[in-house]
């Protein structure tokens, strides 16, 4: 295999996880604003845009509001999937950048290396610095070079707080390397197994993957103390950490086992419409430092 060769000539090219902690360090703050807002008449609930509220406005006002507050801007791709959305988020990109956040776009790339690599192009064009990705189909080496090359960090899914997940994480995989301490083992069919969310901060770790999306644990959700723990122990990147707000999740347990630096803290409803869906930008800077102060 050539992957090896591949990181070591590339690992110094890519330094999101460097700029990420630079502009901690600089800015003393780790909390990320998400930007995922529904639009009028997409689903019931209070934060949702308002009918007639031009989204593109909205947002590049919310960046203005929150962004002496925070370290990072996650746009969710899925939220932005409109006739004019791909410009509205050329200008929240520029407009992001221009007061000193960092930039994820979480697309949760997803798919064979040609496509990936497609997608990560575009990515680049856009002008982000980071790209959120779901190591499912088994390419998880393969779209690290690809990333990298492209001079984008890779912040790949491990454990997410959806119930259905549980399931996932807890399914055995073949171990093709030096078996972690400390975490659960099984024997299957003569092979020693780990957990799949072992086996993807393991391959991370090795790959130079940027970062890992760990959910917020809570006691409303399955995510453990030990499973944290067990990942603190095998990966040294960034931890990207939704869930926190709306979701409900603490941070607590996170700050314990990594280093305040190299967690990325999201935030998304709570910081959008702290007061519902007619949520100010004074509602949202409130918000939003609120936020920052009770993680630091």
């Amino acid at each position: 295999m050539k992957l090896k060769g591949d990181w070591d000539l590339i690992k110094m090219e890519n330094n999101f996880q460097q700029k990420y902690i630079e502009r901690v360090q600089e800015g003393g703050s780790i909390l990320c604003a998400g930007l995922d807002p529904a639009e009028y008449g997409s689903r019931e609930g209070k934060d949702v845009l308002p009918k007639g509220v031009n989204k593109r406005d909205w947002a590049l006002k919310y960046i203005e509001a929150v962004a002496p507050f925070c370290v990072a801007l996650k746009p969710n791709t899925n939220y932005w999937e409109g006739i004019d959305d791909v410009e509205s988020l050329g200008e929240i990109v520029y407009l992001a950048h221009s007061k000193g956040l960092v930039v994820i776009e979480d697309s949760k790339r997803r798919d064979i290396g040609s496509t990936n690599d497609s997608g990560f192009c575009f990515t680049q064009d856009k002008a982000y610095d980071a790209v959120t990705f779901s190591p499912f189909a088994g390419n998880l080496e393969e779209a690290a070079l690809q990333a990298h090359k492209r001079d984008l960090g890779l912040i790949s899914m491990c454990i997410m707080s959806n119930p259905e997940f549980e399931k996932e994480k807890n399914s055995w995989i073949e171990a093709s390397y030096p078996i972690p301490a400390g975490v659960d083992l099984k024997l299957i069919d003569d092979k020693l197994c780990v957990r799949k969310y072992v086996d993807i901060a393991k391959r991370s770790e090795a790959a130079g993957v940027d970062g890992l999306v760990i959910g917020a644990p809570s006691d409303k959700n399955h995510i453990k103390g030990y499973e944290i723990q067990n990942v603190s122990g095998i990966y040294n990147g960034l931890i990207l950490v939704p869930g926190v707000g709306a979701q409900g999740g603490e941070v607590d347990l996170l700050k314990k086992q990594f280093s305040r630096e190299r967690l990325i803290v999201n935030v998304g409803r709570a910081l959008m419409f702290p007061n519902g869906a007619g949520s100010t930008p004074k509602d949202q800077a409130e918000a939003a430092q609120a936020y920052n102060k009770m993680l630091n």
